[in-house]
């Protein structure tokens, strides 16, 4: 049997749900947060990835949606995918040059901000400082800010298992638009 270490509790899934407390073994323990290991930071900042999959990757999501197309209800879920989510994109491209709405009062406004995800239902909300090294080359006029929000956001499971499905297909769509709207 494995000894417990320490215990982590996390918010329950949804906004209201009892928290979540997540035995941890003390073989897994290692350091709090996550370690760094700046020759491999180093690397991947100037070998690989140096650019998002959807413009260094672009001949394979080609051929990945040739196959898909192949079948019709799939290439209609793609179609109808590739529709309602264009919207978002356009709308989220604008969003990068809003300015601030009120003057910073000095206020540590980080639990309102994750209140504010986890009502919009993301599931996981992290604020953390931005390292300029994980840039994309193509997004590096586009980092304005010292800090990153990350977001999770939970697509259901069942579905997700019957890969490759048209079931799965449409939960994966509709998770992304889910989550890109609530983002907005």
């Amino acid at each position: 049997m494995l000894k417990i270490g320490h215990e982590v509790v996390r918010p329950g899934k949804y906004q209201g749900d009892d928290s979540v407390t997540i035995p941890i073994p003390e073989e897994l323990e290692t350091v709090p947060g996550i370690p760094l290991n700046h020759r491999e930071v180093d690397w991947y900042a100037r070998e690989y990835p140096l650019e998002t999959m959807n413009i260094s990757e672009r001949a394979s999501r080609d051929w990945a949606n040739t196959i898909r197309d192949s079948h019709v209800e799939m290439r209609e879920i793609r179609k109808e995918h590739d529709n309602l989510n264009r919207p978002l994109i356009m709308a989220a491209r604008l969003t990068g040059d809003q300015e601030p709405t009120s003057e910073a009062t000095g206020e540590d406004v980080t639990e309102a901000i994750k209140a504010k995800c986890r009502e919009l239902g993301y599931i996981e909300v992290g604020i953390t400082a931005y390292d300029h090294r994980y840039t994309y080359q193509s997004k590096k006029d586009w980092v304005k800010f010292p800090h990153a929000i990350c977001l999770a956001y939970e697509q259901d499971f069942e579905p997700t298992q019957t890969i490759p499905s048209v079931d799965a297909e449409i939960v994966h769509s509709s998770t992304y638009r889910t989550e890109g709207a609530a983002g907005l």
